[in-house]
């Protein structure tokens, strides 16, 4: 019969779903985080498509012309005055004609490697709002794990107050029967064990809402059971890290402040990339083409070319433009000072939680021990008619409220745990 309920309990243990198994199927199916990850995507291919532009590009053109008359030139050689008026024609009133064009950029000052730099900067902070959303999602799917586990033990507390109350309501009333007790105390258990019961009720509820929103999370139905693994002593363990060093963490890690820095550097790159057009532009294009023409002696062949462009005067329009993105730059590194200072805010809020769920760890256990022995000594001193049912009574419900602290401490200490290591970047 022992070797039954072990291998029960073991099985029970294994077949319990842990934290890091939950991360792992809640995020393998959230559409926020796929969102982002499809969005990552897209700036790749941004950073593929700028370094396309150092590369040659190839064009293939051919149509078709149709003009009204024969294209000609009038004659007027004064030499020649039979031919005064007379027209020479130079080209096909109809033809067809094709090309190959192949065209490279040569220098651009700057203009393609500047837009180079704020696409891969975009990309990186795409990648940094990706871990962003993963680190958050993963806080809130804690959440609502501790909150299922909080909520069944709220269940296991609630139950045994209630089975406490009615094995004392049955000793009041075997006591009313025979004589030994008045009817109020028999009145007050039975009103104790009533609120008892529908503390049951609501504590059973929570639980079935807590459930719910964590199979939400899980993309499972509302309505199939929930086996969470309880937390360990090894989970509630203390880092060790000093806030001095949790704030150097939060600075160097916390994807917030990383994606705002690669988006100020990627304004700042577009501003270049801008300003470079004001700057010489020079290409090589080369190709082949041909043009149906009976008058050339040669219709078709090989041709080669140099282009430079500079833009002399343009109103102020490439000036504005580049000034526009650097104040944008500057904004996001306003945004991004500003992020900082709430950030070492909220390092400090969630080491000094810690430091609190920690000292409440040291005191909810003898607290426990000493309301049993309460219960116990006041249940002693009704039966010897030494003590009055209230304080029976009381004694139940400080039992209740110290149980109750010992496991909200636990929990407590353990999202605590999680959100100290989310303010840190850590998570």
């Amino acid at each position: 019969m022992i070797y039954i309920k072990l291998f029960t309990l073991s099985f029970g243990t294994c077949s319990a779903e842990t934290l890091q198994q939950a991360w792992t199927t809640a995020l393998s199916r959230n559409h926020t985080l796929a969102a982002s990850q499809y969005k990552e995507q897209s700036a790749q291919h941004q950073v593929a498509a700028a370094e396309a532009n150092y590369f040659p590009k190839v064009t293939l053109e051919t149509g078709y012309l149709r003009t009204e008359y024969e294209p000609a030139a009038k004659l007027s050689i004064p030499s020649l005055p039979f031919l005064q008026g007379a027209a020479l024609p130079f080209a096909q009133d109809s033809a067809y004609y094709g090309g190959v064009t192949i065209s490279a950029p040569v220098f651009t000052s700057g203009k393609i490697s500047s837009g180079v730099a704020a696409a891969k900067a975009m990309a990186d902070a795409s990648l940094a709002h990706t871990n962003l959303t993963r680190s958050e999602l993963k806080l809130a799917i804690a959440q609502s794990y501790i909150a299922v586990l909080r909520a069944e033990h709220a269940v296991v507390v609630a139950t045994s107050y209630s089975s406490a109350v009615s094995r004392h309501a049955s000793d009041v009333q075997a006591l009313f029967a025979h004589g030994y007790v008045a009817k109020h105390d028999l009145l007050a258990t039975q009103v104790a064990l009533a609120n008892a019961q529908q503390l049951g009720l609501q504590a059973n509820n929570a639980l079935e809402l807590t459930r719910a929103a964590y199979n939400r999370w899980m993309g499972r139905p509302y309505q199939q059971p929930v086996e969470l693994q309880d937390v360990s002593e090894a989970s509630l363990r203390d880092s060790g890290m000093d806030l001095p060093s949790l704030l150097q963490s939060a600075n160097a890690q916390r994807p917030e402040l990383q994606e705002l820095s690669k988006q100020s550097e990627a304004y700042q790159q577009q501003a270049s990339s801008v300003r470079a057009g004001h700057l010489p532009q020079i290409g090589v294009s080369g190709g082949y083409s041909k043009l149906e023409n009976k008058y050339l002696a040669e219709d078709k062949g090989w041709w080669v070319g140099v282009v430079m462009k500079w833009n002399l005067f343009d109103a102020g329009l490439v000036r504005h433009q580049a000034s526009e993105l650097a104040a944008n730059a500057q904004a996001v590194a306003e945004v991004a000072q500003d992020t900082r200072e709430r950030i070492a805010l909220q390092v400090r809020q969630s080491w000094l939680s810690h430091q609190e769920a920690n000292a409440r760890m040291q005191l909810v256990d003898k607290a426990v021990e000493q309301a049993d022995e309460s219960l116990a000594l006041a249940r002693e001193r009704y039966r010897s008619g030494l003590g009055p049912n209230s304080e029976v009574l009381d004694a139940e419900a400080s039992r209740l409220q110290a149980c109750s602290n010992r496991d909200n401490a636990v929990y407590d200490r353990e999202l605590s745990r999680l959100q100290l290591q989310y303010a840190a970047g850590s998570l």
